[in-house]
C-alpha cells in the first residue's frame, strides 16, 4: 500500500487480528459518522463558527489517525489548526481540502468492501 493510499486497510486488518468483518463493520461505522461530520462542518464554516468546525475537525483527525487514514487525519489537524491561526479564506480552503480526503476515504472503504 502507498503512503498516498486513503486508508491503509493492510494495517487496519492487521490491528484487528485479520477479522474482516469486524473491520467492516467499524469502516461503515467510521463513513457514517464522517458523512454526518462532514455536512455539520460545512454547517458550521457557513454560520463562521469556528469553534464547532475546530470541534469537529479535531474528531475526524483522531477517528481518521485510528482508522489508518492517514491523508484524512492530516488534512483535518490542518483545518482544526486554521480554525485558530488564520483568516476565513484559509479555513475555507483547509476545509476544502478536508471534503476533498474525505471522499476519497469514503470511495476506498466502499471499493474495499465490495472487493470483499
Amino acid at each position: 500500500m502507498t503512503s498516498t493510499a486513503p486508508i491503509d486497510f493492510d494495517a487496519l486488518l492487521a490491528m484487528f487480528g485479520g477479522d474482516r468483518q469486524i473491520t467492516a463493520t467499524l469502516l461503515a461505522t467510521f463513513a457514517e459518522e464522517l458523512s454526518a461530520d462532514i455536512v455539520a462542518a460545512e454547517q458550521a464554516l457557513n454560520q463562521q463558527d469556528t469553534e464547532a468546525l475546530r470541534r469537529i475537525a479535531h474528531r475526524i483527525k483522531g477517528t481518521s489517525a485510528n482508522l489508518q487514514a492517514t491523508l484524512l487525519s492530516a488534512a483535518a489537524r490542518e483545518l482544526e489548526q486554521a480554525c485558530s491561526e488564520t483568516t476565513e479564506g484559509v479555513r475555507v480552503v483547509k476545509h476544502r481540502v478536508m471534503l476533498d480526503q474525505a471522499q476519497s476515504v469514503r470511495d476506498a472503504i466502499e471499493a474495499w468492501s465490495m472487493a470483499g
